[in-house]
């Protein structure tokens, strides 16, 4: 695996950041609200699986299942964390 340096890193963090944007602004043009699955989440926020399911038994973090995958609304993320 290649090592980056931290002004390519830098880089693609900004590239990314631009996209999330610009994908934010189209998914609010459009009406649709930004989810992430479950798997995202516990990764993003660096929690286990069983700590997800806890906050969902709780009613802590409101989630929607569809089939047997759990999907979470970003704006109810972003309140949860405050962020």
């Amino acid at each position: 695996m290649r090592d980056y340096s931290i002004k390519e890193i830098k880089a693609i963090e900004e590239r990314l950041e631009h996209t999330i944007q610009k994908l934010e602004k189209l998914q609010k043009q459009a009406g649709i609200e930004p989810f992430i699955d479950n798997s995202d989440f516990i990764r993003i926020f660096k929690i286990s699986n069983s700590t997800a399911k806890n906050w969902r038994t709780k009613g802590i973090i409101p989630y929607v299942q569809i089939e047997n995958k759990i999907y979470y609304k970003v704006t109810d993320i972003k309140e949860l964390f405050a962020i």
